[in-house]
């Protein structure tokens, strides 16, 4: 069952949807800034006047972030007839999805609620519920909706962006599957939620399938891009507010960015990384002071660091060494390095970061209070010295 590329079918289905296709490489990218995508046939069965075809289209909504994978099953008698079927399954399930959600406004396939999930507000774009078996119509509402809503709502979840993709099948009234992923990876506990709710019995065979996106508050793989991507002379705040962060998530996420990345490196050679984090819009004097991993921001920033330097990210080499070695407490790690200095013998002062009053201003009454920083000895302030890759000390 070897993959073959199917790009040719998937920029051709997108141009019948008025899409503009660039190719880039084994990537489609949608307009000059938007999302890459790509696609591949497996042949699952092949028997005479029988075939079996799985798409797997994979999208990269910007830069490093993840990928969205949705795959989709075709029949028909010949490769031609199973290829058409998946790439309708494909339109019918996913694509005006994927397309409200990081390419152009919601349009009629779709519809945008909002639901209070982990705690916040997201926007949540929903699919037509993809039957097949009976009478093989989209449809719009089913009894086990709503139990599936109050599921999600009841569930943790971090803050960005995530995509979920719920599928049902029975045959003669005996459930034959039920699978909820949630970001590419199975979900158990919102399937066990919904072992109990209405699902439709008929004769025969007979599936449901529901793709949806939810957006809201801050998500970092994004925030990622936005360091990676703006130039130095435009200001990257105003776009992470446009993805859904305040003005005090934003400057803070941008701040840590650096810090965080560096914080793995700086595990593995041993290093003993600051606690805490001071914050001030009229330095030097320090108005806030944070314990970082009670920080949410923090913690998701090292948690994606960790994975991206595993090399489970789609960032790739040369992003992750840049951003791990921009921080200035990892750049006075090397600089004592080069001075002859030991790693595990380092203790480093919190680092200042200086926020706009804007933000200052937003910070809630009630934060979270620094423990007494651990000094000695001390390492100074980020240094220009001269420094050696950081993958060099590996």
């Amino acid at each position: 069952m070897t993959p073959t590329p199917a790009n040719e079918q998937l920029a051709e289905l997108l141009r019948s949807h008025d899409l503009a296709i660039q190719e880039e490489g084994e990537w489609l990218r949608v307009s000059p800034r938007g999302p890459h995508l790509r696609a591949t046939f497996t042949d699952t069965r092949t028997e005479p006047g029988l075939c079996v075809r799985q798409l797997d289209v994979c999208l990269e909504p910007w830069t490093g972030g993840p990928w969205v994978v949705e795959s989709v099953g075709g029949f028909g008698k010949t490769k031609e007839e199973a290829s058409n079927d998946a790439l309708m399954n494909f339109v019918r399930a996913s694509l005006h999805v994927l397309l409200s959600a990081f390419v152009r406004p919601p349009d009629e396939h779709v519809t945008v609620e909002t639901w209070q999930v982990g705690g916040i507000d997201r926007k949540v774009i929903l699919g037509d519920i993809v039957s097949r078996g009976d009478d093989g119509g989209a449809r719009h509402e089913e009894p086990w909706i709503k139990a599936f809503e109050n599921a999600l709502r009841s569930l943790p979840l971090t803050s960005g962006t995530h995509w979920v993709r719920v599928y049902y099948a029975q045959r003669d009234g005996e459930r034959i599957s039920l699978e909820v992923r949630l970001d590419n990876e199975p979900w158990q506990a919102l399937t066990d939620l919904l072992e109990t709710a209405s699902w439709p019995t008929a004769p025969g065979f007979l599936s449901r399938r529901l793709f949806l996106v939810l957006q809201g508050g801050v998500d970092v793989s994004r925030a990622v891009a936005v360091w990676l991507d703006v130039p130095e002379d435009e200001d990257p705040i105003p776009l992470l507010q446009e993805q859904g962060t305040s003005r005090l998530e934003a400057e803070k996420l941008y701040a840590y960015l650096p810090l965080a990345f560096g914080e793995p490196v700086m595990r593995r050679l041993g290093a003993v990384s600051p606690l805490s984090a001071e914050f001030t819009a009229n330095p030097p004097t320090v108005q806030r002071s944070v314990v970082l991993d009670e920080d949410p921001l923090w913690r998701d920033a090292v948690q994606l660091a960790e994975r991206a330097l595993q090399g489970k990210t789609n960032l790739i080499r040369d992003q992750v060494i840049h951003l791990s070695s921009s921080g200035a407490t990892f750049q006075t790690l090397n600089a004592l390095m080069d001075q002859g200095s030991k790693p595990e013998d380092l203790r480093f002062t919190p680092p200042l970061i200086i926020l706009s009053a804007e933000a200052m201003a937003e910070w809630p009454t009630s934060v979270p209070s620094a423990s007494p920083p651990v000094a000695t000895p001390a390492a100074p302030a980020a240094s220009e010295a001269s420094r050696r890759p950081w993958w060099k000390f590996w």
